[in-house]
């Protein structure tokens, strides 16, 4: 254990506990987000392709009703920063136009153009043309993407129709979705707390029923925790089985890229899948993403925790009950689910930071506006930001930091967390094997107060670990808490078995009621 990381954060601890208290006593609950009033809403991705290839439904009223309902939602939550309305809404009308005069057979469209007509949101940081993409990094304000990120492309190749670009913490750093270019995103259940990051403004417009499908980035839980905050699905594929091309910052050190991918996110399971599909259309890797898995074949492990030992916060009860509901419904369904039954590391922090470390081309994050070139002082830059006189966020200088003191880790760190690293995940490797699946908690605590998410940065293990393995990692949302913020579990299975947590995503999704409308208003 590295007591010189734990014993600094344990040193925090503390004062956090008091401002959590005191900034909750102070913020009162805010107005509700607009009510979903419109039954479009409640459709899948897949459901709303099919009834648009079907002409049950027009793309055109489609894309206009959630353009209109991200207009009525962003007041409140600050989740988009640029956008493509008028270029989507001519789209959805060509679309209408080609259904119209028969151009494309259903069967056909069905196969080759399967999000036909479905509107697509996306995290800034993933090249939308024509939008914005800065990272969102004051230094590079006003940069537009000059053409689609490799993603992009294939999801419009497949039909689908990018509406807007949305926040994230400046150049990805930090577990908070703001920045000092387009200022904080809130949570779409209750504004006083932040939606996570980095796809923080993914998750909120997703949680509130203003997207229906979404693309966010992973590289240490930038999917899965806002995904968990704001009480949607989120993916991260299995390492380096989709392209990375066109992401902001950029990764050019291979560690770095190992550990950072794309994926989607949204608020139905099924959608997930269709998702993946579009995503592995040109991949050489066979994940069998159409083969029907046997529930009752698999192999279900689990963990109440990650990590338990000094200078870690304590989980909260309700995560370790989420764990605890699942393996019932499993027990109860005729499905092996058992504790873990290898022995997991107490430094499970450790190990990720070990590979953080490792990078020799860490991105810059602290770009000068004047000349990007120029490598900033993190520990000036931090200073700075006490008085308000940096043009960066703390969480983009304190990640710096901890990047230019390598955690602290002196090179016989390195080697010995390495070890443990690998011996764990060979461990994991042959006991999930193909059909195995492991449960475990996504994050210590449903939510976190924007403002103080620097004091929950171990945190990130619970998710951060299987960036490190290369794992895909599923989040699936399983209601809401006694306050009314969601609450779920993550799916992990071993490399280039995604469509086991697809799998379990859709059965929990039918046991629990996945995705939860933070205010709803339908007449029947």
């Amino acid at each position: 254990m590295l007591l010189k990381v734990r014993l600094l954060f344990s040193i925090i601890y503390f004062p956090y506990a008091i401002l959590r208290r005191v900034l909750l006593f102070i913020r009162k609950k805010t107005q509700r987000i607009p009510p979903i009033t419109d039954s479009l809403f409640t459709f899948s991705a897949t459901t709303l392709a099919k009834k648009i290839r079907q002409r049950e439904i027009t793309c055109y009223d489609v894309v206009n009703a959630y353009i209109e309902h991200i207009k009525k939602v962003n007041p409140f939550l600050n989740a988009f920063v640029d956008n493509r309305f008028g270029d989507a809404i001519y789209e959805a009308k060509i679309c209408d136009e080609q259904l119209a005069n028969g151009k494309f057979d259903i069967e056909k469209l069905e196969k080759e153009k399967p999000l036909f007509g479905v509107p697509l949101t996306v995290k800034e940081c993933c090249a939308v043309k024509g939008c914005s993409h800065t990272g969102c990094s004051l230094a590079l304000k006003g940069m537009k993407a000059s053409c689609d990120a490799e993603v992009i492309e294939l999801l419009r190749n497949a039909g689908a129709i990018p509406v807007c670009v949305t926040n994230t913490p400046e150049m990805c750093a930090g577990i908070d979705s703001s920045n000092l270019l387009y200022g904080r995103t809130r949570n779409p259940y209750d504004t006083r707390y932040s939606p996570g990051g980095s796809s923080g403004g993914e998750g909120a417009l997703l949680g509130a029923g203003a997207s229906v499908i979404g693309i966010g980035s992973d590289s240490a839980g930038s999917i899965r925790v806002p995904a968990l905050f704001s009480g949607v699905f989120g993916h991260k594929p299995t390492n380096e089985i989709v392209s990375t091309r066109r992401h902001l910052p950029l990764f050019e050190d291979k560690v770095h890229q190992k550990l950072l991918t794309f994926g989607p996110m949204a608020r139905y399971a099924e959608d997930l899948g269709l998702l993946m599909r579009v995503l592995m259309s040109k991949c050489d890797r066979n994940l069998r993403l159409n083969e029907p898995v046997n529930l009752r074949q698999l192999k279900v492990y689990y963990r109440f925790s990650m990590d338990k030992a000094f200078g870690i916060l304590p989980i909260v009860p309700e995560m370790e009950d989420c764990v605890q509901r699942a393996v019932k419904h499993f027990m109860q369904n005729d499905i092996r689910a058992e504790k873990l039954p290898i022995e997991w590391p107490t430094e499970v922090v450790e190990i990720v930071f070990t590979e953080l470390v490792k990078a020799k081309n860490a991105p810059n994050i602290l770009i000068d506006a004047n000349d990007p070139k120029v490598k900033k002082n993190p520990v000036i830059e931090m200073l700075k930001t006490l008085f308000g006189l940096s043009q960066h966020t703390k969480q983009a200088t304190f990640y710096n930091i901890l990047m230019e003191t390598r955690f602290l880790f002196s090179e016989s760190d390195i080697s010995h967390y390495t070890k443990q690293g690998t011996a764990i995940r060979q461990k994991l490797l042959d006991l999930l094997g193909e059909d195995g699946v492991f449960i475990c908690p996504t994050f210590r605590c449903p939510a976190i107060l924007p403002g103080l998410s620097i004091c929950e940065t171990l945190s990130m293990g619970y998710c951060a670990i299987f960036n490190t393995f290369g794992f895909p990692a599923l989040h699936v949302p399983m209601g809401l808490n006694h306050e009314g913020l969601p609450i779920g579990v993550q799916v992990i299975a071993a490399p280039y078995q995604d469509r086991l947590c697809l799998a379990i995503a859709k059965e929990l999704e039918t046991a629990f009621g996945g995705w939860v409308p933070p205010s709803i208003s339908i007449s029947e």
